[in-house]
């Protein structure tokens, strides 16, 4: 009776354990990020960085080979890790278009660490950003965002939209500076675009 009470005892502590591991509290300690693609457009991030030239890690979220035909052939799937749905990611189907998925995929980021996503957008039919567009921000522990690429085909303008996500899934726009191809070198000495403004030509 009493090793059934002490194997009891174990098994709550384990239980315990993983559940303290598992905690608000760990969420609240990192941060997370939403970024959209689909074929046709590019959109990678570099982690604690303010350039493009050096970085700690290069992530392809959409622009690869894989992603491209995954798009294409609408069999690629979103990767979540919980981000609060917002009007961007409910509207998938109306940013898609004949034979270009969108998606999105999210990521970890460590608090305080500055990252740069740079995107760019190219179609068959033509349509294309005139240079690829950058943007810095620094994100804080315990908030998510998302970054998309977005292309007003009427108007002619690209625009790289940096947003906080609330709990609620509303969306702050974050006051974003383009980043440098060079770090220590001013974002307009690197040819790098601004936020918003590209035009398709």
């Amino acid at each position: 009776m009493q090793f059934k009470q002490t194997v009891a005892s174990v098994l709550l502590l384990l239980a315990a354990g993983q559940a303290s591991a598992q905690s608000p509290s760990d969420e609240a300690s990192t941060s997370r990020l939403r970024l959209f693609g689909q074929n046709g457009v590019g959109m990678v991030l570099y982690t604690n960085t303010t350039c493009t030239a050096e970085y700690a890690q290069k992530i392809r979220a959409s622009g690869s080979l894989g992603s491209a035909f995954g798009s294409m052939l609408g069999k690629v799937k979103n990767e979540s890790l919980g981000i609060a749905e917002t009007d961007t990611s409910r509207g998938l189907k109306q940013r898609g278009m004949i034979l270009s998925k969108a998606y999105f995929k999210e990521y970890p980021l460590v608090p305080g660490q500055p990252v740069v996503v740079e995107a760019g957008m190219g179609s068959p039919t033509g349509w294309r950003c005139d240079r690829l567009i950058t943007s810095v921000f620094t994100p804080e522990a315990g908030k998510d965002y998302e970054v998309a690429l977005d292309v007003d085909f009427s108007g002619g303008v690209c625009t790289l939209k940096v947003n906080q996500v609330a709990a609620d899934g509303a969306l702050l726009r974050l006051p974003v500076q383009p980043a440098s191809k060079q770090c220590g070198v001013p974002a307009g000495q690197s040819g790098q675009g601004p936020e918003a403004g590209q035009q398709p030509t």
